[in-house]
């Protein structure tokens, strides 16, 4: 299991569809089609995911755009979900750059939803990678 130390995932958008290779299609709050990818993590897939060891200290998960992404891209809002224990937070507004904080004090099977603003099409677009916590 990898240690908790601070992880990186970086975020890729389109405004389109695009299949393959790890791209997820979803539609924006206007309807329209967008795509999403992550990157980094601490798991072997290479797609945003997250295990943390319980009682390993605080970790951290930097979030931000790849650097190819589009700066009409900015981030709305990171909420939690399957979370009831309240180990998971959020730090930072920066538009393209925020920190998920885990405390890892007990099992979690969840996920951060973060919510993108594409700022010249005026809507939303939601996406959502898992975190994990696992007994070391």
């Amino acid at each position: 299991m990898p240690a908790n130390n601070p992880t990186s995932v970086m975020l890729d958008v389109r405004n389109s569809s695009t299949n393959g290779d790890g791209w997820s299609n979803v539609s924006g709050a206007n309807g329209a089609p967008y795509s999403y990818k992550y990157v980094g993590g601490n798991q072997p897939a290479n797609n945003g995911s997250v295990t943390y060891g319980i009682g390993g200290g605080n970790a951290a998960v930097t979030v931000g755009f790849v650097s190819t992404a589009d700066p009409r891209y900015q981030f709305s809002t990171i909420t939690f979900q399957n979370d009831p224990t309240g180990q998971l937070s959020t730090h930072g507004n920066a538009p393209r750059t925020r920190v998920v904080n885990d405390s890892c004090s007990g099992v979690l099977d969840g996920s951060y939803k973060v919510t993108v603003t594409d700022t010249t099409a005026n809507t939303t677009i939601p996406c959502d990678p898992g975190i994990k916590n696992l007994p070391v």
